[in-house]
């Protein structure tokens, strides 16, 4: 049986690879390279609150949506494998299946395209939405706001990680959690057609 720290570390890990916030390292250096450390600080936290709360909007009522729209948790399982396959895929291979607009009309928005999709996007949503099932709301909402922490963290550290990392290092650590999302999105799917 899965203990209540045991089901936490599960869907940490789970969300953080999900959120995979090394791509946004790159990004958000671009937006921030001429502003001073409080500024950055300030940016990296109002990304990782524009993209908490809409990960625990969707943690509050995603469930009820389902509801609504009479979507059982197992269909919900197969199409969220679905899109975090595709995520991984893109990640590991770099194949582009959608694309964004590169052209920012200032900073803000370039801000918020890294809060959601680059962090709160489908993948995390759906993870959300099946971690909330098999564990409970307290337990994902302890690990959301660990994630989140994290982020923030390595987003006001951003520079100092390309400095020891480089681009190739965030690259290839980039590459092994899309492996890891690719194996989640297998798991989904596993579990959703046989249930």
């Amino acid at each position: 049986m899965i203990t209540f720290i045991g089901s936490i570390l599960i869907s940490l890990i789970t969300i953080f690879v999900v959120m995979d916030p090394f791509p946004s390292i790159l990004p958000f250096l671009d937006i921030t390279h001429k502003e001073s450390r409080e500024v950055c600080i300030k940016c990296a936290l109002k990304i990782v609150g524009l993209a908490g709360i809409l990960a625990f909007f969707f943690l509050f009522t995603g469930n009820s949506i389902l509801s609504a729209l009479n979507i059982g948790i197992n269909d919900f399982k197969v199409a969220g494998g679905i899109v975090l396959g595709l995520l991984g895929i893109e990640t590991v291979l770099g194949i582009e299946f959608w694309k964004g607009s590169k052209k920012h009309e200032n900073k803000d928005s370039a801000l918020l395209l890294i809060a959601t999709p680059l962090l709160t996007g489908p993948g995390l949503i759906t993870s959300l939405i099946v971690l909330q099932t098999q564990f409970n709301f307290t337990v994902v909402a302890i690990a959301l706001s660990i994630a989140l922490i994290l982020t923030a963290i390595l987003l006001i550290l951003s520079l100092d990680l390309k400095k020891v990392l480089g681009e190739k290092g965030l690259m290839v650590l980039s590459k092994i959690i899309g492996l890891i999302l690719i194996a989640i999105a297998v798991s989904y799917l596993r579990t959703g057609i046989l249930s």
